[in-house]
C-alpha cells in the first residue's frame, strides 16, 4: 500500500508536454515585393459589356484553335478629374483601344499602344485630355486571348465521350487576378460593376453564365447568346461555359454535366435545392431575391480550385458535385452536399457582400467555411457536420497557427499574388470558421443569427473590412461581455496563433486560470508574448453538464491569472466546453489524472465526445512541444483502448500520425501498439456497414480498418485481399473501398495492381476514379512506386490530381518517402512540365522533406537544393524552409522520440499489460486520495 501512496505521489508531480496533428502540407510564406500591385481608386468602373467568341473544335481555323475574339465596353465614371486611367489586362493582344464620353459616343480618343507591366499586370494610359469627375465614360477595346490549359482565367478543357472522342470546353477561373485574362478590367474586389455578356458558339455547343439567356440569335453555324446584366458585382465571380454539357434544370435551379453523367446529378440538383432555400431563411434574404433569379452548379472535368462560387454559375470538380449510389462513399456524398453549402453560402458572404481586399478574405471564406459545416447540418443532419467541425477544422488549424509560418486573418501585407495564394490557407478557412464559431457562442445562437442579417443587408452589393461585421455584432454581444467585444475580435483576427489555458486545481475548490501562447516548435521565431481575449467554459464532475457552453468568464491580456471558487469540491475539471473557444487546455498534473480516471470509467465519465477528442489533441500536441511529458500523455491516452467513436479517434490518429512519420522505417514496435489500442473498437464496429450505423462509426470503421490493416492485423489484410480478389465479380462494399483497395495495393502483386490501374482507366463515377488514384498510391513494391510514379507524371493522370496522386504514394508508406524524392530528382524536368511548373514541384518536394527522418535524407535534400536551385525562380525559398523543417524534426526526433520509442518497447515486451493494471488501480486511489492531497 505504501508503494501505492508513493506511486501516486510521483505521478502528481510528472512534469508537463506538445503533439500536433497529421502530417504537415508545409505552407510557405513568401515575402511581399515592393512593386506596386494595386489600382488607383480615382475612377470606379459602372458596367462591363463583353463579347467573347472561343475557337474549340477542330473544324476552327488552325491559327485560331484555342483562342478567342474579344470585345469590351467599360463604363466608367471618376471620382476626381484625371488624366491617367491604370487598369488591368493579362495575355491580351489588342487591335483597338479607345475611349469618348457616354454623352458623345461620336467623339472617340484612341487610347495609345501601352502594355501592362509584365509583374503587375497594370496597364498605365497617360491622356491627353482629362476625365472629368462624375462624368461617365466608356472604354472600348477589340482584342484576342488564349485558352491556355492552366485552368486560369479563360481556359480550356476536355473529356473523352462514351464514343472515345475527345469534347473540348470553354470554363473560367478568375479568382483571385484572372480576370484580366479574359477582358481589361479593374480586377480587385472593391471594383464593383454589373456585366452584360455575350457569347458566341458552334451550334454544337451550349453556353452558360451567371445569368439566363435573354435572347440567341444564329448566324450559319454559329449562335450568338446575350445574357441578362448581372446584379452588382466583382470581377472574380464572374464565369462563363462554352460546351456540349446537358443540365437537369428545373426553371430555376439546374445542374450540369457531361452527357453520359447526366443521372449523377441528382443529388448535387435534390440537396442543392434544400440548403439554398434554408441559407435563404436563415439570412432573411432568399437568393432569388437579390437580383439574380437562377442558379446553375457546373461540374468541369479540369478544375483548380475544388469549387468556385460564381454568382450564379457555381462551378465544381467533378468529384466535387457528381454523386453515384453504388459508387460514391457516404464521406464523398457528405463531402458533395458541404462543398455544395460552401459555395453557396457565398452568394451572401462573398458575392452580395465582398470582402474589399484579400487582405481579408476570411470575411468571404471563414463564413463560407463555417455554414459548409452548420448549413449542411440545418439539411443532411445525419452526418453530424456540427460535432466534426471541431476535427475537421479546429484542430487542424491549430497546428499551422502554432508555429512561425502562421499569419494573422487580417493580414495587411498582402500585395503579390504569391500573398493572395496565402490568404486561400486554413487561417482565412479554418480558423475564420473557428473564429466565426467562437463569437457564436459569445453571443447565442439568435442573437448571431440577427447579427448576420443585419450585417448583410446594411452591406449589400458594397465591400466591407472588418470593422464593418464587428461593428454589427457588437449591437448584439449580451451586455454581461460588451467589455471584452473588441479584444475578442482585434485579438484573435490582427496577432497570429493562439493561447493554452492551463486550469490549475490548487485545492479541491479553487481554480486558477491563466494563459500563454501555445507554440509547437522551440526558437522558430515565433512571438511567445502575445496574449488574448478569451472566453472561458468549463465543467467538472459535480456539474457535469457539457451542453452549458455559454462562457463563464473571460480571460484577458492584462490579467496574470483569475481564480474562481468553486461551489464544491472537485475530482476533475475540463474546460472548453465542446471546444468552442479557439484554444488548448493545459492541467495542473492532479487535474490531468483526474480526467484519466473518469475515462476509465463507465460511459467515459460523461465527458462529452467533443470533449474526449479535444482532451486526445491536446495530450498529443502539448507532449510535442513540451509543455507536459510523453510519459503523463501515453499514460491517459492508454484509455484510447476502451474508445469507440470516431471523434477521439480522429484526433488520436491525427497524432499518432505524426509520430509515426517520425519513426520512420522502424515501426515495428509501433505496429504491435496501434493493432492492441484500437482492437475493441475493431471488434465494436467490424468489417461492414450494419443496420444501426450512424454516420461517424462508418466513417470511424474505415479509418479503424485502414490502420489495422497497415499495422498488420492479419483478419484485417486477409478479409481485403478476399474482397479484392472477387472485385471483378462483387462490388467492394462502398464505404470500406479505400482500406481494402489500399490493403490490396500494398500487399500486392504488379497483377493486383494492373487490376486496379485498369479499373482507373475505365470507370465512369468521378468519387470513385479519385478514390482509386489515391489507392495506388499505396503500392510498396519499389518496381510498382516507381510504374505510378511516371503514370503520375503522364497524361493519364489530370494536372489537378497529380499532387494529390504523389502525396499518397510518399505518405501511405515510410518505405516510400526516399524513394519517391529519387524519383522526383531523376525525373524533375518532366514533372515540372507535367505538374504546371517548378512552383509545384517545390510544393512537393517540401512535403517530401517534411518526412525525412535521417542526417543523410538531410545531405540528400541539401544536394539536390544546390544543384537546382536556379530552375525554382522566386520559389527556391520553399527549398529552403524544406531544410528548416528537416532539421527541426530531426532535432526534435534526437529529443522527443526516444520517450516514444521507450514506451513502445515497455508495450511490446508485456510491460504493458502490468502498466496498464498499475495506471488503473493508482487511478482510483488518486481519485480518493486528490481531496485530501492539496
Amino acid at each position: 500500500m505504501k508503494f501505492m501512496i508513493v506511486a501516486a505521489t510521483l505521478a502528481v508531480c510528472l512534469c508537463l508536454s506538445t503533439a500536433a496533428p497529421l502530417t504537415e502540407e508545409v505552407e510557405n510564406i513568401v515575402p511581399a515585393a515592393e512593386e506596386n500591385y494595386r489600382l488607383i481608386t480615382d475612377i470606379e468602373p459602372i458596367n462591363y459589356n463583353v463579347s467573347l467568341k472561343p475557337y474549340l473544335l477542330d473544324s476552327d481555323p488552325s491559327e485560331k484553335r484555342f483562342t478567342f475574339d474579344g470585345e469590351a465596353y467599360i463604363t466608367i465614371k471618376p471620382k476626381v478629374t484625371t488624366s491617367t486611367l491604370v487598369l488591368h489586362s493579362k495575355n491580351l493582344k489588342y487591335s483597338l483601344r479607345e475611349f469618348y464620353a457616354k454623352s458623345k459616343p461620336d467623339v472617340k480618343t484612341t487610347l495609345p499602344a501601352v502594355e501592362p507591366n509584365n509583374v503587375t499586370d497594370i496597364v498605365t494610359y497617360t491622356l491627353t485630355s482629362a476625365l472629368v469627375a462624375n462624368q461617365e465614360y466608356v472604354l472600348h477595346f477589340v482584342y484576342t486571348g488564349t485558352m491556355d490549359d492552366d485552368m486560369h482565367g479563360f481556359y480550356r478543357s476536355s473529356y473523352t465521350d462514351s464514343k472515345n472522342n475527345t469534347k473540348w470546353l470553354g470554363s473560367t477561373q478568375f479568382q483571385t487576378n484572372h480576370a484580366r485574362r479574359a477582358f481589361p478590367s479593374f480586377d480587385e474586389p472593391r471594383f464593383k460593376a454589373t456585366f452584360d455578356i455575350t457569347l458566341t458558339r458552334h451550334k454544337s455547343m451550349k453556353t452558360y453564365s451567371n445569368t439566363r439567356i435573354v435572347n440567341s440569335t444564329t448566324n450559319g453555324d454559329y449562335v450568338t447568346d446575350r445574357y441578362a446584366t448581372t446584379p452588382k458585382m466583382s470581377t472574380y465571380i464572374l464565369a462563363f461555359i462554352v460546351s456540349e454539357f446537358n443540365e437537369r434544370f428545373n426553371g430555376d435551379f439546374g445542374v450540369i454535366a457531361r452527357p453520359e453523367f447526366y443521372k449523377q446529378t441528382e443529388y448535387a440538383f435534390d440537396v442543392g435545392q434544400e440548403i439554398l432555400k434554408d441559407l435563404g431563411d436563415y439570412f432573411d434574404i432568399p437568393y432569388y431575391s437579390m437580383g439574380n433569379d437562377k442558379m446553375h452548379m457546373a461540374a468541369i472535368p479540369d478544375f483548380s480550385a475544388g469549387a468556385m462560387e460564381n454568382w450564379g454559375l457555381l462551378t465544381y470538380r467533378e468529384r466535387a458535385l457528381l454523386y453515384d449510389e453504388g459508387s460514391t462513399t457516404l464521406s464523398a456524398q457528405q463531402y458533395i452536399a458541404a462543398v455544395v453549402a460552401h459555395e453557396q453560402a457565398h452568394m451572401w458572404f462573398g458575392d452580395l457582400v465582398t470582402c474589399q481586399w484579400w487582405s481579408y478574405t476570411w470575411l468571404n471564406e471563414g463564413f463560407a467555411r463555417y455554414f459548409q459545416y452548420f448549413g449542411t447540418h440545418n439539411v443532411e443532419t445525419h452526418y453530424q457536420m456540427d460535432q466534426q467541425f471541431v476535427v475537421d477544422q479546429i484542430q487542424a488549424v491549430m497546428n499551422m497557427d502554432s508555429t512561425v509560418n502562421t499569419n494573422p486573418m487580417s493580414d495587411e501585407n498582402t500585395n503579390t499574388p504569391a500573398d493572395l495564394s496565402r490568404m486561400f490557407n486554413s487561417i482565412s478557412y479554418n480558423k475564420g470558421g473557428t473564429f466565426i464559431r467562437m463569437v457564436k457562442y459569445v453571443m447565442g445562437e439568435e442573437n448571431f443569427k440577427n447579427s448576420l442579417r443585419e450585417y448583410l443587408k446594411t452591406h449589400q452589393y458594397t465591400n466591407t473590412v472588418p470593422s464593418d461585421l464587428f461593428t454589427v455584432w457588437k449591437k448584439y454581444i449580451p451586455a454581461q461581455f460588451q467589455s471584452y467585444a473588441d479584444g475578442l475580435f482585434k485579438s484573435f483576427t490582427e496577432q497570429v496563433g493562439y493561447p493554452v489555458i492551463t486550469f490549475n486545481l490548487t485545492t479541491p475548490t479553487t481554480l486558477v486560470i491563466s494563459q500563454k501562447r501555445f507554440l509547437l516548435k522551440e526558437g522558430d521565431g515565433a512571438d511567445g508574448s502575445l496574449l488574448y481575449t478569451v472566453p472561458i467554459t468549463y465543467t467538472t464532475n459535480v456539474e457535469n453538464n457539457f451542453n452549458l457552453t455559454t462562457p463563464k468568464l473571460f480571460v484577458t491580456p492584462n490579467d496574470t491569472s483569475v481564480e474562481q471558487t468553486l461551489p464544491q469540491a472537485v475530482s476533475w475539471i475540463v474546460g472548453n466546453v465542446q471546444e468552442t473557444g479557439y484554444y488548448r487546455v493545459n492541467y495542473d498534473v492532479k487535474s490531468w489524472h483526474g480526467i484519466h480516471h473518469a475515462l476509465l470509467t463507465n460511459n467515459w465519465g460523461g465527458i462529452h465526445e467533443l470533449n474526449r477528442a479535444q482532451v486526445v489533441d491536446d495530450l498529443f500536441n502539448l507532449a510535442r512541444a513540451s509543455v507536459i511529458d510523453y510519459d503523463l500523455a501515453l499514460d491517459i491516452l492508454a484509455y484510447l483502448k476502451t474508445e469507440t467513436n470516431y471523434l477521439p479517434w480522429t484526433a488520436a490518429f491525427n497524432g499518432y500520425n505524426y509520430l509515426v512519420i517520425r519513426l520512420g522505417l522502424d515501426t515495428k514496435n509501433f505496429a504491435v501498439y496501434i493493432r492492441d489500442m484500437t482492437s475493441k473498437a475493431y471488434d465494436f464496429l467490424g468489417f461492414e456497414d450494419k443496420p444501426t450505423d450512424t454516420t461517424l462509426d462508418i466513417y470511424n470503421r474505415a479509418k479503424i480498418l485502414s490502420w489495422a490493416c497497415k499495422f498488420g492485423k492479419k483478419e484485417c489484410i486477409t478479409k481485403a485481399q478476399e474482397y479484392f480478389k472477387n472485385l471483378d465479380n462483387k462490388p467492394v462494399p462502398v464505404n470500406i473501398r479505400s482500406a481494402v483497395y489500399c490493403t490490396a495495393m500494398r500487399e500486392g502483386t504488379e497483377a493486383d495492381f494492373n487490376k486496379l490501374y485498369n479499373k482507373y482507366l475505365t470507370e465512369t463515377v468521378a468519387t470513385e476514379v479519385t478514390l482509386i488514384l489515391n489507392s495506388l498510391g499505396c503500392v510498396k513494391d519499389s518496381k510498382l512506386v516507381s510504374k505510378f510514379f511516371h503514370i503520375i507524371v503522364s497524361d493519364s493522370v489530370r494536372r489537378q490530381d497529380k499532387s494529390a496522386a504523389l502525396s499518397s504514394l510518399y505518405s501511405e508508406n515510410n518505405e516510400n518517402v526516399e524513394p519517391v524524392f529519387d524519383l522526383v530528382a531523376e525525373n524533375l524536368d518532366a514533372l515540372a512540365n507535367s505538374m504546371g511548373g517548378y512552383s509545384s514541384v517545390a510544393s512537393v518536394i517540401s512535403n517530401i522533406a517534411s518526412r525525412f527522418t535521417t542526417a543523410q535524407q538531410e545531405t540528400k535534400l541539401k544536394n539536390f537544393n544546390t544543384q537546382n536551385r536556379g530552375k525554382f525562380g522566386s520559389s527556391a525559398s520553399t527549398l529552403d524552409s524544406a531544410e528548416k523543417t528537416v532539421k527541426e524534426n530531426l532535432d526534435w526526433a534526437e529529443k522527443k522520440l526516444g520517450t516514444f520509442k521507450s514506451h513502445l518497447d515497455k508495450y511490446t515486451t508485456g510491460g504493458s499489460a502490468s502498466l496498464s493494471g498499475f495506471t488503473a488501480l493508482s487511478m482510483v486511489l488518486f481519485a480518493v486520495l486528490a481531496r485530501f492531497l492539496c
